[in-house]
């Protein structure tokens, strides 16, 4: 197995480093596999792009036909698919995992509300989304992220 049991020790480390807090084989390993099955990257770039698309859609200067009910499932998208599925065995019990799992829901909820606001002609609304809880879901994916793939690009010594 690739991992052991926590200590208290290793839940006070921070977002995700109590799976990668030993420096071994084993933690290398799950390393390479991780970075083989996501790019957290592009996954940070998909999401960031989110706000443009939404911004665009607000405006009325996109093409796109967005629909509210596939956007605001979480499973959807590269980091979603993960999430729910090969991640799941690394981070099952990782609070940094259920953290960004929580998180990642939230900001497809929102951002399929301001679709969904759009479509209903509640442009206010939508704007007041956009601007503040949209913004703040978004912050905190890509905080999310970002640790994880600190953790997931550091070097083994």
């Amino acid at each position: 197995m690739l991992r052991e049991e926590l200590t208290e020790g290793d839940k006070m480390m921070g977002l995700f480093s109590a799976l990668f807090g030993r420096n071994d084989k084993n933690q290398t390993n799950l390393r390479e596999t991780i970075r083989s099955e996501v790019n957290i990257i592009e996954c940070i770039d998909a999401h960031m792009k989110w706000k443009g698309r939404l911004q665009n859609y607000l405006d009325g200067k996109s093409n796109e036909n967005l629909d509210p009910m596939i956007i605001c499932r979480d499973d959807q998208c590269v980091l979603g698919k993960w999430i729910h599925g090969p991640a799941l065995k690394y981070f099952h019990e990782d609070e940094g995992f259920h953290k960004l799992r929580s998180d990642h829901a939230n900001f497809h909820f929102i951002a399929g509300s301001i679709v969904k606001k759009v479509q209903e002609k509640n442009f206010a609304e939508s704007d007041s989304l956009l601007k503040n809880e949209y913004a703040r879901a978004s912050r905190e994916v890509i905080q999310d992220l970002t640790e994880l793939n600190k953790q997931i690009q550091q070097e083994d010594v």
